[in-house]
């Protein structure tokens, strides 16, 4: 269960802080090519009115693997609830095949500025289960503490240090550090892991004009070769999730790829498809009638080995 929060922390239900710049030499704002940003037109229905914004964001995840020749089958439903474009709950229920569900409430507390201090898990029971403690050093996060209450085995402690477009992650316990390089739009276009000084994976990432990833390279343990397409409408996530981008990524493990989560989260379009290692993939995605995005399910079949459904609902309100 630890584990399985800890996945959609990344993916999903972490979000909404007002990071300052990491320096101030790095503020910019993604180009504009002119293009239609999925703008809107009149009506009451919400599907035309141009100051409409998201109020739930349902995120449905089923997962399939085979490991050592037993089946695992993950099914998790999250309603992520927000408010003026910053989520403020998320309720999540998790089953594992074979085992009873789980449900928790996620809760966030910010600071004066806006910026989440902490992101706390609570199980149907009442029971705080884990969570996560954010500290900021002028405006800029400085340490991330988890703690899960019932198994100290994943519990960490990450440390951060700002070296001009270079943030350096180190892990308390560890000789794991890991580099992320940003841009001139304070985009990740480098993710580095070393153990012990050594290089152990580099994911290395490129954007098109609008602000849309283009592609993600792996190398070393990684092993990726993975290109990206989007529509021209408007992705309703990246004003969500914007203001908290740098967080989504300080706080994963070093082994995750974090490319699928820019184009998923922090495009400007929406995500429509993806080449990964030569394998590729149409999502389906359906429209209101100003082009807004109401749904998109994404199927990858790997074969035996690994299955995963998301589908995901748009819900807007005036």
């Amino acid at each position: 269960m630890k584990k399985l929060v800890f996945i959609l922390f990344t993916l999903a239900l972490i979000t909404s802080c007002d990071n300052e710049p990491i320096d101030p030499g790095l503020v910019g704002q993604i180009p504009d090519d002119g293009g239609d940003d999925g703008g809107d037109d009149g009506g009451d229905d919400g599907s035309d009115s141009g100051d409409l914004t998201l109020s739930v964001y349902e995120l449905d995840t089923d997962i399939s693997i085979n490991f050592l020749g037993i089946p695992i089958r993950t099914i998790t439903n999250s309603d992520i609830n927000i408010s003026d474009d910053k989520i403020v709950s998320s309720d999540v229920v998790i089953e594992v095949e074979g085992a009873p569900a789980e449900t928790e409430i996620q809760t966030y507390t910010r600071n004066n500025e806006g910026q989440i201090i902490s992101n706390i898990s609570v199980n149907s029971s009442g029971v705080t289960t884990n969570e996560y403690l954010i500290t900021y050093t002028d405006g800029r996060i400085s340490q991330i503490t988890y703690d899960y209450f019932e198994d100290d085995f994943d519990d960490y402690v990450y440390n951060f240090t700002y070296d001009g477009n270079v943030i350096t992650r180190t892990e308390e316990g560890t000789d794991i550090t890991t580099e992320f390089t940003l841009d001139g739009f304070d985009r990740i276009i480098k993710k580095e892991s070393f153990d012990g000084g050594f290089p152990i994976q580099t994911e290395t990432l490129t954007y098109d004009g609008v602000g849309n990833i283009n592609s993600s390279l792996g190398t070393g343990d990684l092993d990726s070769d993975y290109t990206y397409d989007f529509d021209d409408n408007t992705n309703p996530l990246q004003v969500v999730y914007g203001d908290n981008y740098l967080l989504n990524f300080l706080s994963d493990d070093y082994s995750d790829e974090i490319g699928p989560l820019i184009a998923q989260f922090h495009s400007t379009n929406n995500w429509t498809g993806a080449t990964f290692n030569g394998d590729a993939f149409t999502f389906d995605l359906e429209y209101n009638s100003a082009g807004r995005i109401t749904s998109r399910d994404i199927d990858y079949d790997f074969g035996d080995a690994l299955m995963v459904s998301i589908d995901e609902e748009f819900n807007y309100v005036n």
